[in-house]
């Protein structure tokens, strides 16, 4: 009854049984009045922190954000969300161990399509960190089979170049940019196979529609500036991959600071 009519059960009833008690005796009714707030706050604590932690994400203060997730999964109340979102973000930051524990929990469980697709999209990666690549790729296949989600289209596109296999890859992204040719991690997956396929001019022409959207990742910028390099337009390859070293790296960048660094380095020195 408690699932299928929370607000009956969590408001209309208290407030029946508050009001037949101050009936009885006005004391009783107060203190049911106090206990009732109080288990408001207790409950609403969770949310409370999970709301800060989303604020703290939306400036920018990545480990403010961890803070206040951490302190609601702690709690032993928080949402399926609220964890999700604290092993996502650990797991930016390289924390797998954490990430690893709370989503190993979850994956178990009987979800719905939309939380099946958040816990085992995010797992997924979880098992890329831990190089368990094929595992990761089993995962999100079946995955696939089931949905037709923007975040399994990019997280299996890229494990697909990571894997190899760039014909598939290349088979894989063509059917996601399909899809979604607006999500920015889709196209540039597209942008990578491309490039790595040797297919220059492909490959700059996915990443000059891809600029017009100013990704937050520096990906796409250190692939566009390979690309414009390896098409003789050097001036222009520095100045995107310059463009690169602007934008923050994570534990789940595919390029690290030190590669683009290394990238611009050896251009500019020609």
């Amino acid at each position: 009854m408690n699932g299928k009519y929370p607000f009956l059960t969590k408001f209309i009833l208290p407030v029946i049984i508050i009001v037949l008690a101050f009936l009885l005796n006005k004391t009783v009714g107060l203190i049911l009045v106090a206990a009732y707030v109080l288990y408001g706050i207790y409950a609403f604590m969770p949310r409370y922190y999970s709301i800060r932690g989303k604020v703290r994400y939306a400036k920018d203060d990545i480990n403010g954000a961890i803070s206040w997730f951490k302190r609601a999964y702690k709690s032993g109340r928080a949402g399926l969300k609220t964890k999700v979102s604290y092993a996502y973000l650990s797991l930016k930051v390289g924390n797998v161990d954490i990430a690893e524990k709370i989503l190993k929990e979850m994956v178990k469980l009987k979800l719905n399509a939309d939380d099946e697709i958040i816990v085992k999209s995010n797992y997924a990666l979880v098992l890329w960190k831990r190089n368990k690549l094929d595992e990761a790729i089993s995962m999100l296949q079946d995955l696939c089979k089931k949905y037709r989600n923007s975040t399994v289209y990019s997280s299996l596109g890229y494990f697909y170049i990571l894997n190899g296999d760039l014909d598939k890859a290349l088979e894989f992204n063509l059917k996601a940019h399909d899809y979604n040719g607006t999500d920015n991690i889709i196209t540039d997956n597209l942008g990578q196979t491309y490039y790595l396929m040797g297919e220059y001019e492909k490959s700059a022409e996915v990443y000059k529609k891809l600029m017009e959207r100013s990704p937050s990742f520096p990906e796409p910028y250190y692939f566009y500036g390979s690309a414009l390099y390896k098409m003789g337009k050097k001036d222009e390859a520095v100045e995107m991959i310059k463009k690169a070293l602007e934008h923050k790296f994570s534990n789940l960048s595919t390029i690290t600071k030190k590669m683009v660094e290394e990238k611009l380095k050896s251009i500019e020195d020609e």
